[in-house]
């Protein structure tokens, strides 16, 4: 049976993980808002749970702003006109201030053209793969094919040797050369299976890192939090960053 003193060290060991795991996922100092890193920042911030440490949302709010800032909305075509109606009544509905409803739908703007790029440069990434394993799959086929004839030739060729009472010296070196050949082609099937292995892997990472849609209520709700827009009872958005209560973990 473990001694008390044991037990309190490990659940103080467990403790201590749990806060730098909820820290971790709380800190945004790492990230940027582009379409490459937008898989990262957007599961990070739809997951985001309140409290967080001051620092952390300061952080956050500066890469929101900084980014925004230097975003230019494009132009009032009817389909960003249909967009900004769709969410206008939501931000209303959970902002009351004018001014800041106007912010809100300029960085939900800044949210779908990010989407858009990033969803751009997924489905490209995800069609070079694509080809890049039907070429693989199609220089397989092709190298069995070679393989298998040199090896037909290679014992034809010998058949012929052995047929011969006085074969010539390129007679004895067709079995070689073609067996050299088959060789040659079989030898590089391994090397096409490690690459269509490695080719499905980044597939499969390209496929998993793609959002797919936006959570537009989730995302209203979040940023009006993270910004200050709103202040909903009962939710505490950020504590000192010397307060590591347990309160702060399991909120």
């Amino acid at each position: 049976m473990a001694s008390p003193r044991t037990v309190s060290k490990s659940m103080d060991k467990r403790r201590k993980s749990r806060i730098r795991s909820w820290e971790t996922a709380q800190d945004f100092s790492a990230l940027n808002l582009t379409p490459d890193n937008f898989h990262a920042f957007y599961v990070k911030f739809t997951n985001l749970r309140f409290p967080m440490m001051v620092s952390h949302l300061l952080e956050l709010r500066y890469l929101i702003n900084h980014t925004v800032e230097t975003y230019k909305e494009p132009p009032l075509t009817p389909d960003y006109r249909q967009f900004r109606d769709s969410l206008q009544a939501a931000v209303d509905s959970f902002i009351d201030k004018r001014r800041h409803s106007e912010r809100m739908l300029r960085i939900l703007s800044m949210f779908r053209d990010i989407h858009y790029a990033h969803s751009i440069m997924s489905r490209d990434a995800e069609r070079r793969l694509r080809e890049a394993m039907d070429d693989n799959r199609a220089n397989r086929i092709k190298f069995i094919r070679y393989g298998l004839f040199f090896v037909f030739a290679g014992v034809s060729s010998g058949i012929v040797w052995l047929a011969m009472p006085e074969p010539t010296w390129f007679i004895k070196l067709l079995p070689a050369a073609y067996g050299y050949l088959s060789w040659y082609y079989f030898h590089k099937l391994p090397g096409l299976d490690q690459g269509i292995e490695k080719l499905t892997q980044e597939l499969n990472d390209v496929l998993r890192r793609r959002v797919d849609s936006l959570n537009w209520k989730t995302l209203i709700h979040k940023l009006a939090m993270v910004l200050g827009y709103k202040r909903l009872p009962g939710i505490e958005v950020f504590h000192d960053d010397n307060d590591h209560m347990d309160r702060s973990v399991y909120h």
